[in-house]
């Protein structure tokens, strides 16, 4: 088949981090193709409908939209005004019949985590917590040459406003548990399964190996917590309408199988036999699905740097809907379930659930909660079984659940409508993740922010975005690695 027109960038998947590079490059005047697998953006931030009822496929919340956070500036670079509800609290945390309130400010927030684990040492553990993350922020906002690759990334860096960045440092390489000894507060089984439990939703990894400056970003962001209307799905569709708003092209149901390096540029094969040339490539795709996209020696690259995917997760979801028996709402969209005894063939001791707010007629009808519920297992216990054992763990699984969710919410164990489980194998069929990987690569403190890959190729034009490069894995981390990345691309133009 002959190549259709020839683009300056072929940005490959219409997750977060692919849309908002393609937004960014089309913005810029470059001529940028999108090609997405499925019929819709967002990627594991999508959705899927039942009878007027959205739910929700995979990520839920929207943080860093705070002046000067990740989020933010990109709304406002792209001049959009997303439909979203700054969240106080933040998000409730069940511990059987008790509750721990997070509540968007600090000192409140100190406050109840005394009342609740009666702990010293707690208040300069969350001063730590949130100074580690307002510096942060600062600083990658000012920096879009990270993670360094080459010395004039080094030289560009080392200017006097980055001076205060400096003390942050060591906790890239300090482990969450060893801070925690600091203040007194390793040896509480209450405090530390909370901590653990809350880096699992936000660094993919627990207390004993996660760095504390990434762990200090994710235990922070319950602070800024926004409820996006309709979920995620719809400021990414936002983000598609800018990009073609901006002379940008997106094609749908093109699942690319082939990535060829030719003279000046390259040919990317779909698998409907469609072929498109352009000058430069950015994949929003996984690291561990690009080898088997690519020959000679972009395969052997991608082989060689491809993460391991031993600590790596899956997702166990539950969706359904209700009648809402109240007149009065829940008082937050998002839920923190402690499960002591664990879940059947899953190794999270807690799930995380997402009720549809009253007012979000997008996602659910008036007297309706639309519900999604999440939480990690291992891709191994889902793959290798016939199909009678996978449906009995997907059941025993679903099941326990449900219960444990009508335990907590009493007034909420009434009849679901449009029940439905998802496993690693439901994201491999719909997503294409390789295993059904999802989350992106644990930050831990031997392979902490500085070891992850750049997004940047030995090969030139060839670029990658997503949850399995540099920054890692979340809408707001995916957001900052394109916008990165379109910023190398920029100034190599």
């Amino acid at each position: 088949m002959t190549p259709e027109a020839y683009y300056d960038n072929l940005v490959i998947g219409g997750g977060y981090g692919g849309l908002v590079a393609a937004a960014l490059l089309a913005k810029a005047g470059k001529k940028t193709l999108l090609l997405e697998a499925h019929t819709v953006p967002a990627g594991c931030a999508s959705f899927y409908s039942r009878k007027g009822i959205i739910f929700d496929a995979g990520a839920t919340t929207l943080s860093g939209m705070a002046p000067g956070q990740p989020m933010a500036t990109l709304f406002n670079e792209l001049g959009i005004e997303p439909e979203v509800k700054r969240l106080d609290p933040g998000m409730i945390i069940k511990f059987g019949e008790r509750e721990l309130v997070r509540y968007a400010d600090l000192n409140a927030w100190i406050a109840e985590t005394e009342r609740f684990f009666k702990l010293p040492g707690l208040r300069a553990f969350w001063e730590l917590v949130h100074w580690i993350d307002k510096t942060g922020y600062s600083l990658i906002g000012k920096n879009r040459n990270l993670p360094p690759v080459s010395v004039s990334d080094l030289i560009s860096l080392a200017k006097p406003s980055n001076l205060k960045g400096l003390p942050l440092l060591p906790y890239l390489f300090k482990s969450t548990e060893t801070v925690m000894k600091r203040f007194g507060l390793h040896e509480d089984p209450l405090f530390r399964s909370f901590i653990d439990e809350q880096l699992l939703i936000t660094t993919q990894n627990t207390a004993g190996d996660s760095p504390f400056l990434t762990a200090a970003l994710g235990l922070a962001y319950p602070a800024e917590t926004y409820y996006p209307y309709g979920g995620l799905f719809f400021p990414a569709k936002e983000i598609e309408k800018k990009f073609k708003a901006f002379g940008g092209e997106v094609k749908y149901k093109k699942r690319v199988v082939a990535i060829t390096k030719t003279g000046n540029g390259y040919l990317v094969k779909t698998g409907d036999g469609s072929e498109y040339r352009s000058a430069g490539v950015v994949t929003n795709i996984p690291l561990w699905n690009i080898p088997e996209l690519t020959s000679g020696e972009e395969k052997r690259y991608f082989e060689k740097i491809m993460p391991e995917k031993t600590n790596a997760w899956g997702a166990f979801m539950v969706n359904f809907a209700f009648d809402y028996p109240f007149e009065e709402d829940v008082r937050t969209a998002y839920w923190q379930i402690h499960v002591p005894e664990g879940v059947p063939h899953c190794e999270s001791k807690s799930f995380f659930v997402t009720f549809s707010l009253a007012d979000d007629l997008k996602k659910a009808p008036k007297g309706m909660k639309s519900v999604t519920i999440s939480l990690h297992t291992k891709s191994e216990n889902w793959f290798g079984f016939d199909h009678e054992e996978y449906r009995k763990r997907k059941e025993e699984t679903g099941d326990f659940i449900l219960r444990k969710f009508d335990e907590a919410f009493p007034g909420m164990a009434v009849e679901k409508r449009h029940i439905e489980f998802g496993t690693p194998a439901t994201f491999q069929k719909y997503t294409f993740r390789s295993d059904g990987l999802v989350g992106g690569v644990p930050h831990s403190v031997k392979n902490n922010l500085l070891k992850m890959h750049s997004g940047v190729t030995p090969f030139k034009g060839f670029f990658n975005t997503g949850d399995t490069v540099f920054p890692g894995q979340g809408t707001v981390a995916v957001t900052i690695g394109a916008m990165n990345i379109v910023k190398r691309i920029l100034d190599k133009a």
